[in-house]
């Protein structure tokens, strides 16, 4: 290609319509198409909104078995540290039960439902005043308020794609 002269400098691209003597200049269209800078930094955007939205693990079941947990309106004084859970449960005319929940364990098991991807299986060890409470069998034995809030020794959870939370 060889340079041409444009407005006084050389440059080597070559004008629109050939370049020929007696063609015209035209302006180089204007829109999405001429603009790949632009496309790119919106495919950019997408990507990146994808990549930190919240994703289903288990640092994020936990969490939210805690929050489950803290949710309770008979619960106060809620501490987590790591795996350990301790509060208080308020009864009725009760001054109180100290609570010690460990998580023992977690897993996620993939779905076949696009809406609810994965379910979070969560497996732990409730203390109430120091003595493990342990299910009878099949039965579980905690507090009417924990199972109503869909908790339990055993208990799972389901990851909502949609609103990237988990909901028990």
């Amino acid at each position: 290609m060889t340079p041409r002269k444009l407005h006084g400098r050389t440059t080597g691209r070559r004008l629109e319509g050939g370049g020929r003597p007696g063609s015209r200049s035209m302006p180089a269209p204007r829109g999405p198409r001429s603009r790949p800078g632009l496309a790119a930094a919106a495919v950019l955007a997408v990507l990146t909104t994808a990549a930190c939205a919240p994703q289903p693990g288990e640092e994020n079941l936990k969490a939210s078995f805690a929050a489950q947990i803290e949710a309770v309106a008979t619960v106060t004084s809620f501490a987590r540290a790591g795996d350990e859970l301790t509060f208080t449960e308020v009864r009725e005319g009760d001054s109180g039960v100290a609570w010690r929940v460990t998580i023992d364990s977690v897993a996620l098991e993939p779905r076949p439902d696009e809406a609810v991807p994965f379910q979070g299986n969560v497996v732990s060890s409730w203390y109430a005043d120091g003595e493990l409470i342990e299910p009878i069998g099949s039965i579980y034995t905690l507090p009417e308020a924990f199972f109503d809030a869909g908790l339990a020794q055993d208990c799972w959870a389901l990851w909502n794609a949609e609103q990237a939370t988990w909901g028990w």
